[in-house]
């Protein structure tokens, strides 16, 4: 049993010698990649909900003064940033039903109201 121990949580083992620095390298890359898409979103004036590192759970998250979670989540393999009039997990152009459930301020910072180039601006923006 100690041997079972030793070979999965010494730094030479499975958990601490290769699953943690993979989790923790992934998350700065997802990170990274993530707030490339948050900063180009804002600064073409599009209103994020959102701000997530992993999936499931959130463990820790707090509102900025702009009204975005931003969050730490359970399930570190990857992560989103969710933009206002984001109806969907995939993102796809809502219904006009879809639309005329947002206030007209959010209408006015939805990501499916902008135009294309700043739309196109926010996707490629994850580098």
């Amino acid at each position: 049993m100690n041997e079972i121990l030793h070979a999965l949580f010494s730094t030479e083992g499975f958990v601490l010698g290769t699953l943690v620095p993979f989790l923790f390298v992934l998350t700065v890359v997802v990170f990274v990649h993530e707030m490339g898409h948050y900063l180009v979103g804002r600064w073409c004036g599009i209103g994020v909900r959102a701000f997530s590192i992993g999936f499931g759970p959130e463990l820790f998250g707090f509102n900025d003064s702009h009204g975005t979670r931003w969050k730490l989540c359970a399930i570190p393999l990857g992560g989103y940033v969710k933009f206002v009039g984001d109806m969907n997990a995939t993102s796809s152009q809502p219904t006009s039903e879809e639309i005329e459930t947002l206030t007209e301020d959010e209408r006015r910072v939805a990501f499916h109201t902008q135009p294309i180039w700043k739309r196109a601006a926010t996707v490629v923006a994850g580098p």
